[in-house]
């Protein structure tokens, strides 16, 4: 089970691109993590066609995290790859697994594109979500812890296990961290950030089940902020710093790289490939 980053930086990154990964399962589907305006050009220089991606997990919507999907959606909705049929001629529609309050929001965000299909009735907006997308329904939920939305959901489909946990990105805003279950007979998970600020309380909690957590990180303490400030990280427990590969990055990375390198984390980069049951890097 691996997780490829095509980028690593953050949302005006132009030196490490927007932090679109693909998830590997044991069974061999492809599952991307957002899905980002860079994204079709990420994949497409990897030699990844959106014929060999299984689903989309959405974290929240903004355009480093989402503005590929319209490509997604009308590349294969429209346009067959040799037995791989199109969506709108039968093929399987791609799965999206996303928190119900999260799925809403992407569909404001792609609904004028997306919504101009033909019923075959003369009616030229009928098209919704699903019928570029096959969207997964949770399979429990953890009541809300505040917001007026579940504070975590639950999806199982085929081999992804997955929980979407509500996390504090932009304030009132759904935003998502995901806790990926790594075998089915345990409780170990890998665990991605999204975006959101630092919760120490979570990630100690989680430690002892994690092998590794992504997450993201800026060195500007901005007012407002909406992501993980280095200055919280590195106040992290070693055994908690250990486990941690930083990503959604700037592009002044190197002139902290001494810094973060001396406080035990690993720093995310296009291209590599990380193992989550060993949480070690392979490539």
């Amino acid at each position: 089970m691996t997780l490829r980053l095509f980028g690593a930086g953050g949302a005006f990154s132009r030196r490490y691109g927007t932090t679109c990964s693909m998830i590997t399962l044991r069974s061999g589907e492809r599952w991307l993590i957002d899905c980002g305006r860079q994204a079709p050009d990420q994949l497409h220089q990897a030699g990844i066609a959106w014929h060999d991606i299984t689903g989309q997990i959405i974290t929240h919507v903004h355009g480093d995290h989402v503005y590929g999907l319209e490509d997604f959606a009308f590349i294969r909705y429209f346009e067959s790859r040799g037995a791989d049929l199109a969506t709108s001629l039968g093929g399987v529609r791609p799965k999206m697994v996303s928190h119900s309050a999260v799925v809403s929001e992407v569909w404001e965000t792609l609904a004028p594109s997306l919504r101009y299909l033909n019923d075959g009735q003369g009616n030229l907006q009928s098209g919704t979500l699903r019928h570029f997308f096959d969207i997964i329904d949770a399979a429990d939920a953890e009541p809300p812890h505040g917001n007026p939305w579940h504070h975590s959901e639950h999806f199982v489909t085929g081999a992804l296990d997955v929980t979407c946990r509500e996390s504090m990105h932009v304030p009132g805003k759904p935003s998502c961290s995901l806790e990926f279950r790594i075998a089915p007979d345990s409780d170990r998970i890998a665990w991605w950030s999204g975006d959101c600020t630092v919760d120490p309380d979570l990630l100690i909690a989680l430690e002892p089940r994690a092998t590794v957590f992504f997450h993201d990180c800026t060195f500007v303490d901005y007012p407002g902020q909406v992501h993980g400030f280095f200055d919280k990280l590195e106040a992290l427990p070693d055994r908690v710093r250990q486990k941690m590969v930083l990503m959604h990055h700037e592009d002044n990375l190197e002139l902290n790289r001494p810094r973060v390198e001396a406080a035990g984390f690993r720093i995310a980069m296009p291209g590599q490939i990380y193992d989550l049951v060993a949480g070690e890097r392979l490539s």
